[in-house]
């Protein structure tokens, strides 16, 4: 009890000593202001500068402060250098009830020297009142510890000024991660003047899926007590109020909040044009370098000049490059201002007389700008409009996927008339002749409004891709948008308690089961339907490893599983979980730190010994953050009259049929489907009809390697600035390419009654950074890439010769990780200008590998290649 006395006593004469004022009525107080500041310890520099602030209007607890500053200097690495450029006049700080309110500075001083004056104001805000301050860092909370009578510590956080961000990404795993604090301490003396003020604050920014990549910015801001200056009796203001002594100097001066501006000179690029940058990466633009990290590392350093660049020039490259065209208008869609895209329409959009050619190059355009992350809203408006063209359908259906992507990019407010207009469009096309594309359209969209639209599709008994088009849409959405009453809809679909829905209705109802998280008698229900006297061998296949696949990635899910397996010992038996299916469902890691954290996700769904769904995704992974960055889907339907009967396991020779075989005999059918960044792009169809499918057969159209999807596009796209106390201003640009080449080809022989399926992915990823932190006359700057080649291939062998047989084969190839990093300090505009630089690079080796699947996959390999 006598210690709080205590304590509340010595925090009372602290804040008396505050109200009196740090500097004394009618006085003048000489400083000196030292500001260190660091680039991950490894490059910094450090302003010092003389203060004399003079007390010239003085009334209860409100002040005006005249300040000047003297013998400015900056150093770097021990060499310094005067700033002789400072001009002689004073700045002015006005203070109100003991606190620093606006600063009063010349009007022809440059934003850094303001933004520094606003950090010396804040300087002497101490005082707490209330857990929200206002300084040189914006709105910060605050939080004050009374040490002693002459001693206190200020805390602050969250402050508005340390995220500015100009772009960033909605996807949280290829964002950037951001740690922020700062502390000052300050001394006082018996009768409250400020002897010493220290603010230490540091910042760091990480990339969130390599968190070793990125930089450490520390500041030290130090304001000690020299003296006490001339006894000469300080010229007073002879005003009545402040506001009266401030307007008297507004000939010359300028009022200003304390709150800093962003120091646009930090963040300029040098003086070139993105012509001249373009021509001098034409070795690295070629497509024979698709699927290269060079490719992609040129696109990534060439979007910042794009983002900048006017129409005319763009149409420039367009008219001079033509052989590059497929390269250029993948930077134009990165771009996502309404120059590059007029650009590009421009150029290649003349309505009905528009080539093939060009057809192709514009949807080209539109798959990489529906990567986008900040599109500009005239775009948007500029696509729906497009929307009104006649015939093109596989155009339209492109505009109409990229418009929805962007719509959804855009986070536009729920009441926003172009947003309702969309939402329309696609709802009213779900009683058009082609519900299919405007259901792709609303997976773009995943606007929680058309959920249950979506839901009336997805129970459609009689045409079952609407069925499962609906289903894959609502997939794509975050099951927190979904209720109880969604459940239950996804359980019957599943369980089949309203009727028969196609098997891959089913699968994708229980992908959104298990996402919803299920409750122990909820997971009970579905292990018990393996043990039930449903038919579909591959359904409960599918159920079984997708069961195990979550065990292996979620300790809490494994233990759940494994207590109520344990509760059903019918189930829990070779019997019954030894499943004959030839379904696969799995996950394996590709890479992981200190590469990226990469992993892939495969779903093979068979029917009748054929592949009737599957796909392939990349999945990067950021704590608990994951994004799909690319996902390779391939659909058949009809195919099992290729190969005969299949296995007698699947129910073939049942008198009761599967699922599927209740729709009657289906159209041979073939396509492929490409999500890019949860973009979905418009489908590629092989054949439709045994005819189509017999013409690549027997002319072996098929058997060459094909590319399917060639295409650079932007991955990371961050940018923001953080004021630092001291005024400095640091921004962060990071930009990350991805260049992907896809190929395919495929055998098949009814002679030999085989046939086999390559796909080889080839992989360019780059991130480029750039940090620049200081002011007029000090600048650190740090530049790094990091640049990444994955290559995948997929493999498939079957063998219908005497039933079924299917063998995959999944192998990545060895791969580099290389990380460059060039941090550099530089002093301008002083008597002699100065640069060093510290250049360091990291090279991290991942072996080749096969990846095992599983062991059904392992016996059927064996078999299929025992004579080989």
């Amino acid at each position: 009890m006598e210690f709080l006395k205590i304590g509340f006593l010595l925090a009372l004469s602290c804040i008396a000593q505050i109200q009196a004022g740090l500097i004394p009525p009618a006085s003048q107080q000489l400083y000196k202001l030292q500001n260190h500041v660091s680039l991950d310890q490894r490059a910094s520099y450090q302003l010092e500068t003389n203060l004399k602030i003079n007390s010239v209007w003085n009334q209860d607890e409100d002040q005006l402060l005249e300040v000047y500053l003297s013998e400015c200097r900056v150093s770097a690495e021990g060499v310094k250098r005067s700033i002789t450029s400072l001009p002689d006049r004073p700045f002015y700080i006005s203070v109100v009830k003991g606190q620093p309110h606006q600063v009063i500075a010349h009007t022809g001083r440059d934003q850094s020297l303001l933004n520094l004056e606003r950090g010396i104001a804040s300087l002497l805000q101490i005082r707490h009142a209330g857990d929200e301050e206002l300084d040189v860092s914006g709105h910060c909370r605050v939080s004050y510890q009374v040490k002693s009578s002459t001693r206190v510590e200020k805390t602050k956080r969250d402050c508005a000024l340390w995220d500015l961000r100009v772009s960033y990404h909605p996807e949280d795993a290829l964002g950037i991660a951001q740690e922020s604090k700062e502390q000052i301490s300050y001394d006082l003396s018996a009768d409250g003047l400020l002897l010493r003020a220290e603010s230490k604050e540091s910042h760091r920014l990480r990339l969130k899926l390599k968190p070793d990549v990125g930089s450490w910015v520390k500041s030290t801001l130090i304001l000690e007590h020299l003296g006490t200056g001339s006894s000469e009796e300080i010229t007073q203001l002879s005003y009545s109020t402040l506001e009266a002594a401030v307007e008297s100097l507004l000939e010359w001066y300028r009022v200003f909040d304390l709150e800093a501006d962003v120091d646009g000179q930090i963040s300029e690029l040098k003086e070139q044009t993105l012509v001249e940058q373009f021509e001098l990466s034409l070795e690295q633009l070629q497509t024979e370098d698709v699927g290269k990290s060079s490719l992609a590392l040129a696109y990534a350093k060439l979007l910042p000049l794009a983002r900048i660049t006017q129409q005319d020039q763009f149409e420039e490259l367009l008219k001079k490059y033509p052989k590059l065209a497929s390269q250029l208008v993948d930077l134009l869609g990165a771009v996502q201002t309404f120059d590059a895209h007029n650009a590009t329409f421009s150029h290649l959009y003349h309505e009905a007389d528009t080539t093939s050619e060009q057809l192709e190059l514009l949807e080209k355009y539109l798959q990489s700008l529906a990567v986008g992350t900040h599109p500009e809203r005239n775009i948007l408006e500029h696509l729906y409009k497009l929307l009104e063209i006649k015939g093109q359908k596989k155009f339209k259906d492109s505009i109409l996927q990229t418009l929805a992507t962007l719509t959804r990019q855009s986070n536009l407010d729920n009441n926003d008339p172009l947003l309702q207009q969309i939402r329309s469009y696609l709802l009213d096309g779900l009683k058009s002749e082609d519900p299919l594309l405007y259901i792709r359209a609303l997976q773009n969209l995943q606007d929680s409004s058309t959920i249950d639209q979506l839901l009336e599709q997805a129970l459609n008994q009689e045409d079952s891709k609407l069925s499962v088009a609906a289903l894959q849409a609502l997939k794509s959405f975050s099951v927190k948008r979904f209720t109880p009453e969604h459940r239950q809809v996804f359980e019957g679909i599943f369980y089949q308690r309203s009727g028969r829905f196609d098997s891959s209705a089913r699968t994708l109802s229980l992908d959104i089961i298990l996402d919803m998280r299920p409750s122990s008698e909820q997971l009970g229900q579905l292990i018990d339907f393996l043990a039930s006297n449903d038919r579909q061998f591959e359904i409960k296949t599918y159920v079984w490893q997708k069961l195990q696949m979550l065990a292996e990635i979620c300790p809490r899910f494994r233990a759940l599983l494994k207590a109520e397996l344990t509760q059903r010992s019918k189930v829990n038996n070779y019997h019954v979980l030894g499943q004959k299916g030839l379904t696969t469902v799995l996950t394996r890691p590709l890479s992981q730190s200190p590469g990226f954290n990469e992993s892939l996700l495969s779903t093979q769904e068979v029917y009748n010994g054929i592949l009737k769904r599957g796909s392939v995704e990349f999945l990067l992974e950021a704590g608990r953050s994951k994004v799909s960055s690319f996902k390779l889907g391939i659909y058949t339907a009809g195919l099992a009259s290729m190969v005969g009967d299949g296995d007698d396991s699947t129910g073939g020779n049942d008198p009761i049929p599967a699922d599927d075989d209740l729709v009657g005999e289906e159209t041979v059918t073939a396509g492929m489907e490409i999500s890019v960044q949860g973009s979905q792009l418009r489908p590629l169809v092989f054949f439709v009809g045994q005819t189509e499918l017999m013409g690549h057969v027997w002319g072996g159209s098929a058997s060459e390697s094909t590319p399917a999807y060639q295409a650079t596009t932007l991955n990371q796209d961050h940018e923001q600035y953080v004021i630092l106390s001291s005024g400095a201003t640091l921004h962060l640009r990071l930009l990350g390419a991805k260049s992907v080449d896809l190929n395919g080809k495929v055998g098949f022989s009814l002679w030999n009654r085989n046939a086999q399926t390559e796909i080889q992915q080839n992989t360019g990823s780059a991130v480029v950074g750039h940090l620049a932190v200081g002011f007029t006359y000090a600048q650190l700057q740090q530049d790094f890439t990091l640049t990444h080649e994955p290559k995948l291939s997929l493999q498939a062998d079957l063998d219908f010769y005497s039933g079924i047989k299917l063998c995959m084969q999944l192998q990545r190839s060895e791969q580099l990780l290389t990380y460059q990093n060039v941090r550099s300090v530089y002093l301008h505009k002083v008597e002699r200008s100065y640069a060093k630089h510290w250049r360091s690079s990291l090279i991290h080796k991942s072996p080749g590998c096969t990846f095992a699947l599983n062991q059904k996959n392992n016996e059927m390999c064996n078999l299929i290649h025992a004579n080989s």
